[in-house]
């Protein structure tokens, strides 16, 4: 699990879970990252406490010299992975775009996402509106996958 990704979880207090902290260890000794802790804790086996992963994982980025990223930073790259999201899976892309829109909400609509605001617009208008963009349902996938690939060419995900 990504540095950012692991952090949006934290912020949002989703369902964050030891195995969580656990992949992002792994991913980091995989990307060479490496410290006493990192290695503990990616050796740490059920039964977890949440507590001692924790501490381990706070511990880690204090040897790593980590620091924590802002929201907005983690909100972003949550928006990027959410758009890979919609180019593997397209028959979920009208709730993929929902998830997107609520990220842009709570950053405030950064005039750079405004797209995501409009294609969300589009969405609500075919699923519940008059349709008074006159897309077909196709047309409105397209529209949310070329989207999905300006972001990701825009901000080229790490």
């Amino acid at each position: 699990m990504n540095t950012l990704l692991l952090f949006y979880k934290i912020y949002q207090n989703q369902d964050i879970k030891t195995v969580d902290y656990i992949n992002w260890a792994f991913t980091m000794l995989e990307n060479n990252c490496s410290s006493c802790s990192l290695n503990i804790l990616s050796s740490l086996r059920e039964p977890l406490n949440i507590f001692e992963v924790e501490d381990y994982f706070k511990r880690a980025l204090s040897e790593m010299e980590l620091q924590e990223p802002s929201y907005e930073e983690c909100a972003r790259y949550y928006i990027l992975h959410l758009s890979e999201k919609i180019l593997q899976d397209k028959n979920n892309v009208f709730e993929i775009v929902y998830d997107i829109n609520k990220v842009i909400r709570d950053i405030d609509y950064p005039e750079d996402l405004e797209e995501w605001f409009i294609i969300s617009d589009m969405v609500d208008e075919f699923q519940y509106g008059g349709n008074n963009f006159k897309l077909t349902k196709e047309e409105l996938i397209a529209t949310i996958i070329d989207e999905a690939k300006s972001q990701l060419k825009n901000n080229k995900k790490n």
